[in-house]
């Protein structure tokens, strides 16, 4: 099996729906994995993947963490907001 070609900034970005500079920025902010081939930029597909689906050690205990709402209150109330007082102007000098 052959590997995936590389990405283009242009193509990319045709993909991302954002502009070929962007992807630039990307790769030379090192949020982007790539390669030059001259003067031009290439993004291994692997580094595409790798962005847009970002793996983390933590991913095997979300279900354990995974929010479920807001805590209902136990004393039936709802929210309570309360005003900031109002703040008076000091006179200029």
């Amino acid at each position: 099996m052959t590997a995936p070609r590389p990405y283009t900034p242009d193509t990319l970005a045709e993909k991302w729906a954002c502009s070929a500079e962007t992807i630039r920025q990307m790769c030379k902010r090192g949020d982007l994995h790539y390669f030059r081939v001259g003067r031009s930029y290439r993004i291994p597909a692997a580094a595409v993947e790798e962005h847009e689906c970002p793996t983390s050690a933590l991913d095997d205990c979300a279900e354990d963490s995974a929010s479920t709402g807001p805590e209902p209150m136990e004393s039936g109330g709802g929210i309570v907001l309360r005003h900031a007082r109002e703040r008076k102007l000091k006179p200029r000098q």
